[in-house]
């Protein structure tokens, strides 16, 4: 009885010897568990030094439409602020500024939209135009952030206002929310040629 008792006692042990001691599990726990919210706050720091180097790298203009309760820039002269956004606008070597329409939509449309247009591989994420815009009526999934594009080429809007707004929306609306494509060098002069191509063309979608 008595060794059936020991036996039992021993084994029972060296089962609790075998267990890691409570104190150890918490304090691996808590180093793992500070250790994920470390890299968690790195990772946190890294984004927000970039953000704050992005707004120390602000030009005058874009830090006086950085206020998002106003219209206009504060304490900017308009006309002036329009001139300098003119400035920057660089037009294709050849000229010409209503280019390839067919290349225009590759660039309007996301892999994903062209390829279920036409079943092939094909757009790009440069442009991404249907984010904000309407225009081919096939496609659905469409933003209305910005005006519809749908018959654009029939409004009788003349290419080079296209092609400047596409540019640097700046240069004709102060602190658009539009993206500057050309000005911050997203889109070549001849890419945003064949996006004025693909919203002015008569056999473009946009206009069918």
């Amino acid at each position: 009885m008595k060794k059936g008792f020991l036996a039992t006692l021993m084994i029972s042990a060296g089962i609790i010897a075998c267990q890691p001691a409570p104190q150890a599990a918490k304090e691996e726990h808590k180093n793992t568990f500070s250790k994920a919210t470390t890299q968690k706050t790195s990772k946190k720091s890294s984004k927000e030094k970039e953000f704050l180097k992005a707004l120390g790298a602000q030009d005058k203009w874009q830090k006086a439409c950085s206020n998002p309760v106003q219209v206009a820039p504060e304490g900017v002269d308009v006309t002036k602020f329009i001139e300098e956004m003119k400035a920057t606008i660089k037009y294709p070597a050849d000229g010409k500024l209503v280019g390839d329409w067919k290349k225009g939509e590759s660039l309007a449309l996301l892999p994903k939209e062209y390829k279920a247009l036409y079943g092939r591989k094909g757009g790009s994420k440069k442009g991404n135009c249907y984010a904000c815009h309407c225009g081919d009526p096939r496609i659905i999934a469409c933003g209305n952030i910005g005006p519809s594009l749908r018959g654009y080429g029939k409004k009788g809007i003349d290419p080079k206002m296209t092609y400047d707004r596409i540019y640097n929306p700046w240069a004709q609306v102060p602190c658009s929310t539009m993206f500057r494509f050309g000005y911050h060098g997203l889109l070549s002069p001849e890419e945003i040629a064949d996006i004025v191509a693909y919203l002015h063309d008569p056999e473009s979608p946009i206009n069918k």
